[in-house]
């Protein structure tokens, strides 16, 4: 007899866990028949969320392991949080469209109480790895999948960090499935245990931006642009150099490109420290003599330097969002500028997929450039949309 979402007398057949598990998302899903996971986050807010969490410190272990082998078996790799929302979705291009229409995507919720029994969902209330035959979902959108989930902890606190999951066909629930999920939480969680335990409080984001923004604690200020330069110098060269800081003279070099601007740095140095202290008691403070930053801020320009040491270009290019303080002729500024846009760009033309060579090309610095236009043309498909884009800038790149 096969069990039946809207008749409880069938749910004799499921094993012991899934049947408690159905028990509890009946008490939350009103309507199985129709029911899709909501949407909780997307756009910036969804950006945001993933740069702030921490398995995003750890997202190049769990797709060298996972992601790879998933896509060639025709499978789909997502990582949540502790609350079931996706966080990233990724694998065999055609298994990601058909999880799109049960919303199966980033930004939407995969708890029990959002969307009933699901392996994600299982996993995250009991805290062990769980598997979901098709028709074994409650929720009917989910039939067309199976799926195998484990839950991911910090291995300093215990604490629950979220959950990765294989959806698809029948390979997702093989008995290998879990075996591999499991292998690669253990190494994500080894790589997190070499990490620090907390990341700075505060972010300052530069890349693609006419204003720099300052963010702590849900509160964000716009920067001026020499405001912006200043925070942005401490914090990358007290990253490159820990427990060091810049002297007024190296900062005068890294600014005006000469150090016979120390009186101007120190006077830009008191007005940024009072506009700081204006918004009372921070997480961060600026230091003196040396001149730095105690702890160094968040840099979304070093989170993409260390996903591309890393190899991996697409949370590179989840972050890169064009080139760093636009804006800014300061020599420090446009030589980590210059080094950041050409690791990128030598990255993606050297060994990007079809699709990381088109998102690169969406960048304002990168739609005229004629070598990756050209490569992306050889790579992509001649059925591909997108050609007659990149035929265009061709077209209009040999007319100038």
């Amino acid at each position: 007899m096969q069990a039946l979402p809207t008749e409880p007398n069938t749910w004799s057949s499921l094993p012991p866990a899934l049947r408690e598990s159905w028990r509890r998302s009946a008490q939350k899903v009103d309507d199985p028949i129709r029911a899709l996971p909501p949407i909780e986050l997307d756009g910036a807010e969804l950006a945001s969320h993933r740069r702030a969490h921490p398995l995003s410190l750890v997202l190049p272990v769990l797709r060298r392991l996972l992601v790879q082998p998933a896509t060639e078996a025709g499978l789909i790799v997502a990582i949540g949080d502790a609350r079931g929302t996706l966080l990233w979705v990724d694998g065999a291009r055609e298994t990601l469209r058909q999880g799109e229409l049960s919303g199966f995507q980033p930004g939407a919720n995969w708890s029990e109480r959002a969307i009933g029994t699901s392996a994600p969902g299982l996993a995250l209330a009991t805290g062990r790895g769980a598997q979901v035959h098709r028709e074994q979902h409650f929720a009917y959108t989910a039939h067309r999948f199976s799926c195998s989930a484990a839950p991911v902890h910090h291995p300093g606190t215990g604490e629950l960090l979220g959950v990765v999951d294989l959806t698809g066909g029948d390979h997702a629930v093989a008995v290998h499935s879990l075996p591999l999920l499991w292998a690669a939480i253990s190494a994500a969680e080894a790589q997190l245990r070499l990490l620090p335990m907390e990341r700075s409080p505060t972010r300052l984001d530069t890349l693609g931006r006419r204003a720099a923004t300052l963010s702590t604690s849900g509160s964000e200020q716009r920067l001026g642009l020499r405001h912006a330069e200043i925070l942005f110098l401490l914090s990358w060269h007290g990253q490159q150099r820990t427990g060091h800081g810049l002297s007024a003279e190296e900062l005068a070099e890294l600014l005006y490109g000469e150090p016979a601007h120390e009186v101007a740095v120190r006077a830009e140095l008191v007005r940024l420290r009072r506009l700081l202290l204006s918004r009372g008691p921070g997480p961060f403070e600026l230091l003196s003599r040396p001149y730095r930053l105690s702890p160094p801020l968040q840099l979304d320009a070093q989170e993409v330097k260390a996903a591309l040491t890393a190899g991996d270009r697409q949370h590179a290019l989840e972050i890169y969002s064009g080139e760093l303080l636009p804006g800014s002729e300061a020599p420090g500024v446009l030589r980590v500028r210059r080094e950041l846009s050409t690791q990128l760009r030598e990255s993606i033309l050297s060994d990007g997929t079809t699709e990381e060579l088109w998102r690169y090309l969406q960048l304002p610095e990168a739609s005229e450039d004629q070598e990756a236009i050209r490569l992306a043309l050889r790579l992509l498909p001649a059925s591909a949309p997108e050609r007659a884009a990149l035929i265009a800038g061709v077209e209009s790149g040999a007319a100038s």
